[in-house]
């Protein structure tokens, strides 16, 4: 059991995503995943590429961080939650059901342009790194933990 009143084993993986378009410079956009994940992580965290075609024929590579240890996970929720400003924590917490599956795995997207500076910031749109925690519990103690880590922050 961890202070949150639900065993740690419960939050089980994170999954950072993030296109990397033809256009762009692939390090940067390296740089800018990297930020959704506390420092100590960023060195040994390995990043996958898949690369698919788009609409016009062009190359879009999209590059995934994981991690898949539950202490790293809870860690790096709260750092990223950590970082979010206090409207984005509101907004977040009011959007809380339609972010979390019937799995439990909570849905993030950040700024991608803003992670790349160190900000992370709420974005919808497109160009953003879409963070997924992955959860192994029913989707209403999901949503319990996930209320109860960020209103933890707010305190």
């Amino acid at each position: 059991m961890n202070h949150y009143g639900l065993n740690i084993l419960s939050i089980a993986s994170l999954d950072a995503r993030v296109h990397v378009h033809a256009t762009e410079n692939k390090d940067k956009v390296i740089k800018a995943l990297l930020e959704v994940f506390p420092s100590e992580f960023r060195d040994g965290i390995s990043i996958r590429s898949e690369i698919y075609e788009g609409h016009h024929g062009n190359p879009i590579e999209i590059l995934i961080a994981s991690l898949r240890d539950p202490e790293a996970t809870l860690k790096t929720l709260n750092y990223i939650l950590s970082k979010l400003s206090s409207l984005d924590k509101s907004r977040l917490d009011s959007t809380l059901e339609d972010r979390v599956d019937k799995s439990g795995g909570l849905y993030i997207r950040v700024n991608k342009q803003e992670a790349y500076y160190g900000n992370l910031i709420l974005d919808d749109s497109d160009d953003v790194v879409r963070i997924h925690i992955g959860f192994s519990g029913k989707r209403r103690d999901a949503i319990k933990f996930y209320r109860e880590v960020l209103r933890g922050l707010n305190s």
